[in-house]
């Protein structure tokens, strides 16, 4: 791993849609709205599996379609989102650009 910028092994990603969290602000601005009854959660899997290395010194561009993943994964590489599953490790300094 001497000369690895980045490491992603297995790195998988579930949202929950239709759970609300208690502690969300927008909660307690919309007090009289008819939130989503916890019954009607669906899963949906925003990354699954995904492994790559990227070298120091080599650039990485991420591309693909609406709803492939690709906000999700720099967002897990930046540190703003927990993976579900797998694990990310940066060397060094890195930026992305959302």
């Amino acid at each position: 791993m001497n000369n690895l910028a980045i490491r992603v092994s297995n790195i998988s990603k579930e949202y929950r849609l239709g759970v609300i969290r208690r502690s969300s602000r927008k909660v307690h601005r919309q007090k009289n709205s008819s939130l989503p009854s916890s019954g009607s959660q669906q899963r949906f899997w925003a990354l699954d599996d995904v492994s790559f290395d990227v070298a120091k010194g080599e650039v990485m561009g991420v591309i693909g379609g609406n709803g492939a993943g690709k906000s999700t994964l720099l967002k897990i590489l930046s540190g703003i989102t927990m993976p579900t599953k797998g694990r990310a490790v940066i060397v060094g300094r890195s930026a992305s650009l959302l």
